[in-house]
């Protein structure tokens, strides 16, 4: 039991305007969580928060969709006013994590995993737990 006391959680999202995509990292292993609605920016980030406190997370990962030049988009730009929120609100440290590819390889695990083809379209919990895994690669 010592151990989880001293675990580093960590929330990984992959944010989208209709779902949020969440994910938990606890000292590098992953596993995603849910998906919610993100159509309500407010509700969403109340979700979060909660989740985040159920949890005892320290920080959040967020997938930011740059171009592979590393370029913004009016995705990442969205994003980055979400993140302005949640970091206000939530009290917590957000970094960031280019999550150029992800959706794709995401599907890609989807199929590979046997996903019925109806549900794939739902991959976002997917998408935040790759986005999480490749920030704990990189670092």
């Amino acid at each position: 039991m010592p151990k989880e006391q001293n675990a580093i959680k960590i929330i990984g999202i992959d944010y989208g305007s209709a779902n949020i995509g969440l994910a938990l990292g606890i000292n590098g292993f992953v596993t995603p969580l849910e998906i919610i609605s993100g159509k309500n920016v407010d509700e969403a980030i109340y979700k979060i928060i909660r989740i985040t406190l159920e949890n005892k997370v320290s920080k959040f990962v967020v997938g930011l969709p740059l171009t592979a030049e590393e370029k913004d988009t009016s995705q990442s730009l969205n994003t980055r006013r979400f993140v302005k929120k949640l970091k206000i609100l939530s009290k917590k440290p957000v970094e960031f994590q280019n999550e150029f590819g992800t959706s794709k390889e995401a599907l890609n695990r989807a199929i590979t995993l046997g996903t019925p083809q109806g549900s794939r379209k739902t991959n976002d919990h997917l998408s935040a737990a790759l986005i999480l895994k490749r920030y704990y690669e990189e670092r």
